[in-house]
């Protein structure tokens, strides 16, 4: 897809999220709620903290990938869109987990945006991709391994930032084979406390120059720690 800049020549931080979006995201919570809805208040947090930052609303760039839902696919929900388009969208949660097919969709559009900003002449940070899963991957072993690989190598040539987040119960071994950091996991459904931290550390990315060394804000308010 290409994007029109005219309207908005500043550089751009590009985050693509990576939503695992299978039945097991309607397990029920301790208040009431159930995984996804608790997902998709989040990422409605996610619009208004981005939106309420000047800054972060002119400069982050967000694309939505779900692995699972009522077509029990890996499919690109939202393709890239700057935060000031940005309208949080219900997602619904249904069939298995194909997320390494999600992750490879997320390394080609980061490749695609990539393109279309320097064809633009926009200058931008290194893109990120955020997993957040809760479970196991239903891809065949051949696909993951790829998708695991592919990821890697992004990583390792500077292509893109990954970070890895577990829900309370995810296989967290199999979430550490996606990147060479050690993944996150999300304490118990502290879904807003997450994409609050995502926004914060967006506006640090977005207030950057390339190259820059980046401190990001801390993850205690929704980590898990273990003992």
């Amino acid at each position: 897809m290409t994007i029109d800049y005219s309207d908005n020549p500043n550089q751009r931080t590009p985050c693509v999220l990576i939503l695992d979006t299978s039945g097991s995201m309607q397990t029920a919570t301790s208040n009431g709620g159930t995984r996804i809805r608790a997902l998709n208040e989040g990422i409605k947090l996610l619009e208004q903290s981005l939106k309420e930052d000047s800054t972060a609303l002119v400069r982050v760039q967000l694309a939505i990938v779900t692995a699972g839902g009522p077509q029990n696919e890996a499919d690109l929900m939202m393709d890239w869109t700057d935060a000031t388009h940005f309208e949080a969208f219900p997602l619904k949660a249904d069939g298995s987990t194909p997320l390494g097919r999600a992750m490879r969709i997320g390394l080609q559009i980061v490749e695609q945006a990539k393109k279309n900003l320097n064809q633009s002449g926009i200058s931008y940070t290194r893109p990120w991709m955020m997993v957040i899963t809760d479970g196991e991957p239903t891809d065949t072993n051949e696909e993951w391994a790829a998708a695991v690989r592919e990821c890697r190598e992004a990583e390792a040539a500077r292509k893109v930032e990954i970070f890895t987040i577990g829900v309370e119960g995810a296989n967290m071994s199999k979430v550490a084979e996606i990147s060479s950091k050690p993944p996150l996991q999300l304490e118990g459904m502290k879904f807003r406390e997450l994409f609050v931290w995502l926004s914060a550390s967006l506006s640090a990315a977005s207030r950057s120059r390339p190259g820059d060394k980046l401190e990001l804000p801390s993850t205690d308010p929704w980590r898990h720690v273990g003992i």
